[in-house]
This record gives structure tokens, sequence and C-alpha cells, in this order.
């Protein structure tokens, strides 16, 4: 087992260590969840494809509260980027989406909450700010039993 474990973690360091490796933060909107923040990771498999894995937390509704709800999901994208200057990258995305929404009405003291998976579809800009920062916008629907539009926007910084 510790064999096992050491060629998992030897392999994912130096995937990470041999590709462009970008981390941040963003603000989110969805058109069923409203507004909320994250954080993102861009890896770079080759010079046109990228991974990117988010996680990001929707602030929800409250009404007086009573009753309140939140989201939460995890995403992973594959990008296929097209640099059209030296700063400036478009790409397309696809990828996989799991949500989890709780609902809870402190009155009652009764909550509960549901999990969807869904599909990713979209599209997105990086701009170097920098040599070390990258700004994002992105755009993308989620197809899926919370079927929503996510619109991103945030900073990456090269590790």
């Amino acid at each position: 087992m510790k064999k096992l474990t050491f060629t998992v973690l030897f392999l994912i360091l130096s995937a990470t260590a041999f590709s462009q490796t970008k981390l941040g933060a963003q603000l989110v909107y969805g058109t069923n969840t409203e507004f909320g923040a994250g954080a993102k990771a861009i890896f770079s498999i080759t010079d046109k494809i990228n991974l990117s894995p988010s996680i990001n937390y929707y602030f929800g509704k409250s009404a007086a509260g009573v009753a309140s709800t939140s989201f939460f999901e995890v995403n992973a994208d594959a990008h296929y980027s097209f640099e059209s200057d030296d700063k400036l990258t478009f790409y397309p995305l696809v990828g996989l989406n799991y949500t989890r929404s709780k609902a809870s009405v402190s009155v009652l003291g009764v909550s509960a909450s549901t999990s969807s998976f869904g599909v990713n579809l979209g599209g997105g800009l990086n701009y170097d700010l920098s040599s070390s920062i990258t700004g994002l916008i992105e755009a993308k629907y989620v197809l899926g039993n919370l079927d929503q539009a996510v619109f991103t926007a945030g900073v990456l910084f090269n590790l």
C-alpha cells in the first residue's frame, strides 16, 4: 500500500512540476443559485489542453431569518485553448458538475438536502495581467437536475 501511495504521489507531483499550474479565487453568479464565491485551479496538460477543477459556494436566499437555502458545487472541466495574442486566450469547455443544495426552516427546525450531477458546456477568456497573475471570465451552462447558466470572474496566480 505504501508503494502504491508513493507511486501515485510521485506521478501527481511530476505532472504538476512539468505543467503550468494556476490557482486562484473567483466570484460566481448562477441564474438559479444567485451569488457565490469559489476557488479554481488550472493544470496544463499540453500547450492547448487544460484541466480545471473548481469549488463554489453560493450564499443562497434567506426569508426573514425563517427559511434559508445554500448551494455547494464541484466542477471538473477541460479546456481547449486558442491564443489570440500574447496575453489573451479563449477556450471552449466541457466538464462534469456535482451540486448539493440545502434548505432549512429554522422555526420548525427542519432541513433537507439534495444532490445532483450535471454536464458543463461553455467557454471563457484568460487575460495575462502580469507574468504571474491572470484574470478570467467564464460562462457555462449546467445541464442536469439543476439547469442554470453560471457566470464567473476571477484571478489566478501562477505557481
